[in-house]
């Protein structure tokens, strides 16, 4: 996956064109990204992220690519899920009001 999950974490914040009341966003071929987002996506990625990310960031994510390497802890579609759901009609971000169906 190319970009920032914090700039996508952003977005679904609002200010971007989303609807002002929330909406549903329906993850078609959920499964199939699950797969394909799973251990081997999420330790590519965090490897990425230990080339270039600062020094003092370093250790966490070396810790995290150690037990996706593993298979254990979140894998990258977790992740994505979990911001997601971070958005959803909760009254700490009543504003958002994202409702994420994955079908």
């Amino acid at each position: 996956m190319r970009g920032s999950l914090d700039a996508f974490n952003d977005i679904l914040g609002g200010g971007f064109g989303t609807p002002d009341n929330g909406w549903v966003l329906r993850w078609l071929n959920s499964e199939l990204s699950r797969s394909a987002l799973g251990y081997e996506a999420t330790a590519r990625r965090l490897q990425r992220l230990l080339r270039t990310c600062h020094p003092s960031n370093r250790p966490a994510i070396q810790v995290r690519l150690l037990r996706a390497e593993r298979e254990e802890g979140a894998t990258l579609f977790d992740e994505i899920v979990e911001i997601i759901r971070d958005h959803g009609p909760d009254p700490d971000q009543p504003q958002d009001g994202i409702r994420l169906e994955l079908l």
